[in-house]
């Protein structure tokens, strides 16, 4: 976006809605751990500008493939829209990130 009280680049595009919680990424080996890198998105709108209500991710969790927590994260409405979010851990399998909004919208995405 263009600052804190600037609306959202997101919402300019059209069927933004269709898109919220879309993540792209992936597993980047190194060595004996490997890089999680994910994009999620979303406005993640602050509330700052006149007519747009608080909606952002507030809650983050990468899990592994037994369902063991492996990151836990609390985001607050000053993440960037479409936030990249990066993980370094160890071992392989399939990773899971679960999200969640202020407004009750759940997103789970599966990393191979």
């Amino acid at each position: 976006g263009g600052g804190c009280t600037a609306p959202s680049v997101v919402r300019t595009q059209p069927g933004w809605e269709d898109h919220i919680g879309e993540v792209l990424g992936g597993r980047y080996p190194r060595g004996e751990f490997s890089r999680v890198r994910l994009q999620v998105a979303h406005p993640m709108d602050n509330g700052m500008v006149s007519g747009i209500p608080e909606f952002y991710i507030n809650h983050a969790e990468l899990r592994d493939q037994n369902d063991q927590l492996l990151a836990r994260l609390e985001l607050f409405p000053a993440v960037s829209e479409n936030p990249n979010l990066t993980f370094d851990i160890e071992g392989a399998g399939q990773t899971r990130l679960l999200l969640r909004d202020n407004s009750g919208n759940q997103f789970d995405a599966a990393i191979p």
